[in-house]
């Protein structure tokens, strides 16, 4: 695992561990790493958690220059989710909280509550999506002001971007279009999928609308697979704020639709809104935001970080969403 060799050790997460429950731990194993954080299950008598501890940013910041553990952002959401649904783990401390020893302070971490279940496999249950809508619908109740990526702070649940187009730009990137105001074709999709070039520009002004939409929520903005357990056909947790924003609510439905396809999203809107109406509105604005998810996973996966199966994946998601978002610009 890149950059492990000037990470803390196992005595050092174990001091972690005390100092955040006051607890011992029996057993310490890694059990996974993602962008900016490596994680850490340590089981103790009074029960596990989880013990997430920021990559060195030099590991990541050529890839991902925009991307940061947050731990003080997750911790006050996570706190603000969980008070309102328990499948969110509860937090317990970060390295910038109250008692804890200075020799720890200097090292980004934070510890909560481990949770139980797996990452879904084979086909989306109906129960499932129906848990993740409802879930969803709660974070998106959360208090929160601003835009785009969440301020590092346990303070307050805040954006940090000054305006609603640098929210989007702030979680997807400069080139995020059409919100980095250069046309569809400086864009890769050029390249590689040259039949969807126009009518995805089609879409261009209806797309720079949602900047300036009065709906904003946190997000999550990142439902795929390994962000979300389940336990016995039901959701059990939702874990993984690192990437939260301050965006329109409809971006967590196209988020979850581009990794589940529209089939399965009908079942998420059923758990996230009893409303139909409000279903309605919210599936007309996923299919048209998940253009702009899918044009940023096609930048993503043709140039930042190549990846030639999931840019196909990403191709074939915007061939199917386009004839929606086209039917909905023409409503």
């Amino acid at each position: 695992m890149p950059g492990l060799t000037s990470m803390p050790d196992a005595p050092t997460v174990a001091r972690i561990v005390i100092a955040a429950t006051g607890e011992s731990p029996n057993a310490l194993r890694i059990v996974g790493q993602g962008v900016t954080a490596v994680a850490w299950r340590a089981d103790a008598d009074g029960g596990s958690y989880s013990v997430l501890v920021a990559l060195p940013v030099e590991t990541y910041a050529d890839q991902y220059p925009e991307a940061g553990p947050r731990f003080e952002a997750r911790f006050a959401v996570q706190t603000a989710l969980h008070a309102r649904d328990p499948r969110c783990p509860e937090p317990i401390a970060t390295n910038r909280g109250p008692g804890i020893p200075p020799s720890l302070e200097g090292i980004a971490w934070m510890v909560s509550t481990w949770a139980e279940g797996d990452a879904l496999e084979g086909p989306m249950p109906d129960a499932v999506a129906r848990d993740l809508g409802e879930a969803v619908a709660q974070l998106h109740r959360v208090p929160s002001a601003g835009y785009g990526m969440l301020a590092d702070t346990a303070e307050a649940i805040r954006g940090a971007a000054s305006d609603p187009g640098e929210g989007f730009t702030s979680r997807w990137g400069a080139e995020a279009w059409p919100y980095n105001g250069l046309p569809l074709s400086t864009h890769p999709i050029v390249q590689t999928a040259p039949h969807l070039v126009m009518p995805a520009a089609a879409l261009r002004e209806q797309l720079l609308a949602y900047a300036d939409v009065p709906a904003r929520a946190v997000c999550h903005t990142d439902l795929s697979r390994p962000n979300y357990l389940v336990e016995d056909g039901r959701l059990s947790a939702i874990i993984d704020f690192g990437d939260a924003a301050i965006v329109p609510p409809a971006v967590d439905i196209a988020s979850f639709a581009f990794y589940e396809v529209w089939d399965a999203t009908e079942r998420f809107l059923e758990g996230y809104a009893s409303n139909s109406v409000l279903r309605d509105i919210r599936r007309a604005e996923a299919q048209q935001l998940a253009v702009v998810l899918a044009l940023q996973k096609i930048q993503k996966h043709a140039k930042r970080r190549p990846d030639t199966e999931r840019l196909q994946r990403a191709i074939t998601f915007l061939e199917a969403t386009l004839p929606l978002a086209s039917r909905r610009s023409d409503a």
